[in-house]
């Protein structure tokens, strides 16, 4: 690195030791010797090697490669002599050989079609990316977007009287705290897209997020309108960024606004990855080597997080701020619409664009009555809540029965019948359209079309959920869809029985649902054909039990955003909630 002299603190020793050196260095060319340039921070390049690497994505192979000598007199300007090459692999690697300058500072660029960094597929515009970079203590030198955002920053600050060294530090802290990024890079020549540091992964998810203009990306690819191409747009975008930067090192809100939309819509799309840590990633590594998706999907949500919630000036969501929304006043655009105001609510996860009249409906009560009712036979009082659908009225249990039990029953339990109906066909004759199974008289054991018509009334699944139905596991949470603010509306008191998978199970019935499940000829014809193939004595087992008529019938609901109707063998305990007859 080049130290620059301070004039005031070396004026006088740097004048007589210059004036002693070039007296006795007369008659030497300047370029092996010093000269006033090279005290004046300029240092001649003579048989230099550089190699390097030219990124969007790669750049593919035959793209060409310039390196532009500038003056020795320190302004930066070309002096005319340039050296050019080409990449040699489509992983966008070159080298120049035997190089001479007479400056360290040379200017870099590359031009050519590029590899897409997740399709792999060569983009359909070329693109020329940009560098400035002192040579003098470097054998690579790698040219990508970053060394592109920046180089007409870099000049700018030299020109106000930065040394190069100060320019290049302060125009990377600009660029990457424009996207929410502070960290510190040695320098944007030394990042690679394919390498793992925070720096280099800054520089793949920029480079992944710039991939995303509409104006040029592989959309229109996808549309076969190639040919409609208008390329210049493409250089257009990408030098806008350098432009914005050059004066004042920050990026417009109408270029952000952009930028932060794609990283709303990345952060909530890969919301899973939110508590995936390093650990998770090696541990994945280990068990898939080849799978890198689930290191590059974590480095995509915390760049996109990033870069919205520095755009927006908002805190990351988290569970403690569930609930709570925040107004914007700031133009973004979010999957194709332009906003300039409006709410985010907080799930938990990420921050949800949201209406304020949805916002204000979460607590609005579901139109219900509430009140309590006894059991006569163990005087256990019960909350209850009642409404009127479709010209029938409902009264329910608010809370699950726990009669004789902590609330878990068998279905032949709940149904009060022999226990050899947990396998046997119930006959039509043992279950009413109103069975009190359990329950206490007077009520009966909620059918599948109680259930149907609660979800009805209710609207959604969720309105019935206690605004404690939430979880610390991350996966079971958008596996089960429950990834939203919702409040007890109908005083339902819904709570999971597992609260780490969030799962709840009901005992319920439909009169005259239980049949043999039939096998018609050919599903049996299928069936046996599998047999006569079949490798071994477990799976002739497997393919038989298809071919032995079953019993099926609504066993249980099993309670879920999807009001899922689940017909297979019964479970061995669920709830029981118990509808007035």
């Amino acid at each position: 690195m080049i130290h620059f002299l301070d004039e005031k603190k070396t004026g006088l020793v740097l004048a007589l030791a210059l004036g002693a050196l070039l007296t006795a260095c007369s008659n030497v060319d300047s370029k092996s010797a010093g000269t006033s340039e090279e005290a004046e921070g300029i240092i001649a390049i003579s048989d230099k090697k550089i190699a390097g690497v030219s990124q969007k994505g790669p750049f593919v192979k035959g793209s060409e490669v310039t390196l532009r000598e500038t003056s020795k007199d320190g302004s930066f300007e070309p002096t005319g002599r340039e050296f050019t090459t080409k990449t040699v692999s489509d992983k966008g690697d070159f080298k120049f050989d035997n190089i001479d300058l007479e400056s360290q500072y040379a200017l870099l660029s590359v031009e050519g079609h590029y590899e897409r960094e997740y399709t792999g597929e060569a983009s359909s515009c070329p693109m020329r990316l940009d560098a400035v970079s002192d040579l003098e203590k470097r054998e690579t030198v790698n040219i990508n977007l970053l060394t592109h955002f920046e180089y007409k920053r870099v000049l700018n600050l030299v020109k106000e009287g930065k040394s190069f060294a100060e320019a290049k530090k302060q125009a990377a802290k600009e660029v990457l705290g424009a996207f929410g990024v502070k960290i510190d890079i040695s320098s944007a020549e030394d990042l690679n897209i394919y390498n793992s540091t925070d720096g280099d992964r800054t520089l793949y998810n920029i480079s992944r997020i710039i991939d995303e203009q509409p104006e040029w990306n592989a959309w229109r690819d996808w549309y076969n309108a190639v040919d409609d191409l208008d390329c210049s747009k493409l250089q257009e975008y990408i030098d806008g960024y350098a432009n914005d930067f050059a004066d004042d090192g920050v990026l417009a809100d109408s270029i952000m606004q952009f930028l932060a939309g794609e990283g709303y819509s990345s952060a909530k799309e890969w919301s899973n990855m939110m508590d995936v840590d390093e650990d998770d990633i090696k541990r994945k590594d280990e068990a898939n080597p080849d799978d890198i998706s689930i290191r590059f999907l974590k480095s995509e949500y915390d760049f996109g997080i990033l870069v919205f919630l520095n755009y927006m000036d908002l805190e990351l969501c988290t569970a403690d701020l569930w609930g709570e929304y925040r107004k914007f006043d700031k133009a973004i655009d979010i999957d194709g619409d332009h906003l300039e105001s409006g709410y985010f609510l907080c799930n938990g996860y990420y921050w949800d664009l949201q209406t304020k009249g949805y916002i204000d409906s979460l607590k609005i009560p579901v139109d219900h009555k509430t009140g309590t009712m006894t059991d006569p036979r163990d005087g256990h009082k019960y909350k209850t809540v009642s409404f009127e659908y479709e010209g029938k009225k409902y009264e329910w249990m608010a809370e699950e029965l726990k009669y004789e039990s902590d609330g878990l029953y068998t279905w032949t339990e709940a149904m009060q019948i022999d226990n050899k109906y947990m396998t046997d066909v119930v006959d039509d004759s043992l279950i009413g359209e109103t069975h009190q199974g359990v329950c206490p008289e007077g009520w009966h054991v909620s059918s599948t079309e109680d259930w149907r018509a609660l979800v009805d009334y209710v609207g959604d699944v969720k309105n019935l959920l206690n605004e404690n139905w939430r979880t610390s596991d991350i996966d079971a949470a958008f596996g089960k869809d429950l990834i939203g603010v919702y409040y007890n509306k109908f005083d339902f008191n819904l709570m999971p029985v597992d609260t780490v998978y969030l799962e709840v199970y009901y005992h319920s019935y439909k009169q005259g649902s239980y049949h043999m499940r039939e096998i018609d000829e050919d599903e049996a014809a299928f069936y046996q054909l599998m047999l006569d193939v079949a490798k071994d004595e477990e799976e002739r087992e497997e393919i038989e039990s298809y071919l032995t008529p079953t019993p099926i019938g609504d066993y249980y609901v099993e309670v879920s955003p999807y009001d899922y109707r689940v017909e297979e063998e019964p479970l061995k305990e669920a709830y029981v909630r118990c509808v007035k007859n």
